[in-house]
């Protein structure tokens, strides 16, 4: 039987933590296990001959090839995968590992059927690395052409030419599900909100252009049996502004689950999940700033905007 430990509780202690705690909590969690949530949207165009469950079900297994792939939990630990490759684990890790798949229909008319995909992949360290030893080949590994993408995109963008076309951002503290606020991850967010070509990080919330606001939406502790726990987290940064024209409100969401063995210190796994969370939602979200300035500045210059 599952017991779960969430509330005020597990907040109290988390936060208590907090206090003696260092920026370099050690990662305690168990790496043989891989437990994660994944996710993903994909449509299919219908053919005269196609009926609605027949595309249907052509984009419920495109969403789970998108899924597996987005989650990055083949790429974060074999970075050198071919894309072939890729795609080839991918779908056995579907067939064999993918769990508690349920999907909705998102749009569906006379010319295509898009879903919205939601799944469990429970796999082991080991049953990931006999995959890859069976399906590894030499062709281009497609992180580093996603990489060389992106280091084309940065080269292109616009950017600002002097310090007065560059805004300021406020990072505001983070706000737990039950209200509750901390400043404990003030530093780390301002860290990776710092080094951006197109804005300044502030202390002063009157003068920014943008806000950041962090929120932890859910930190749950299950007692899978006497030797095992499982965290699940789920981060959320909403970036908005009331100065900035044509800038819409930004939502970016980590979700995470990590299985840990019962006698390590949650606190700590707690801390290193949530600075995990943070980061990536942090670089999306910035990113997200990023390209909306770019796509500003370059409007400013071809249009005269």
């Amino acid at each position: 039987m599952v017991v779960k430990k969430q509330n005020i509780a597990f907040i109290s202690a988390l936060l208590a933590a907090w206090g003696s705690l260092g920026c370099n909590a050690a990662m305690s969690a168990d790496n043989a296990v891989i437990n994660e949530a994944v996710t993903a949207d994909a449509c299919d165009e219908r053919s005269a001959d196609d009926d609605k469950q027949t595309a249907e079900n052509r984009a419920v297994d495109k969403a789970g090839l998108a899924a597996v792939k987005l989650s990055g939990i083949i790429q974060k630990h074999y970075p050198d995968l071919s894309a072939n490759a890729l795609d080839i684990i991918s779908y056995r890790i579907i067939d064999e590992y993918m769990s508690d798949s349920r999907h909705e229909v998102t749009l569906a008319d006379g010319n295509r059927v898009c879903v919205n995909l939601h799944a469990d992949v429970v796999m082991t360290g080991e049953q990931l690395e006999a995959l890859v030893q069976e399906y590894r080949d030499s062709d281009a590994p497609e992180e580093q052409i996603e990489e060389v993408a992106k280091q084309v995109n940065e080269e292109t963008a616009f950017k600002p030419r002097k310090l007065a076309e560059k805004r300021l951002l406020y990072i505001r503290k983070m706000v737990f599900w039950n209200g509750e606020e901390t400043n404990h991850y003030q530093d780390l967010l301002t860290g990776l909100f710092s080094h951006s070509e197109y804005f300044f990080v502030t202390n002063d919330a009157k003068l920014a252009d943008y806000e950041v606001v962090p929120r932890l939406l859910k930190a749950e502790v299950d007692e899978i049996d006497t030797e095992h726990h499982k965290m699940q987290m789920q981060v959320e940064l909403d970036v908005f502004s009331d100065k900035v024209d044509d800038f819409l409100p930004e939502n970016v969401k980590q979700t995470h689950f990590i299985l840990f063995a019962a006698d390590k210190d949650e606190q700590e796994i707690a801390d290193t999940l949530l600075r995990k969370l943070l980061t990536k939602a942090a670089e999306e979200a910035g990113a997200k700033v990023n390209k909306f300035e770019a796509t500003q500045l370059e409007k400013s210059v071809r249009f005269g905007k």
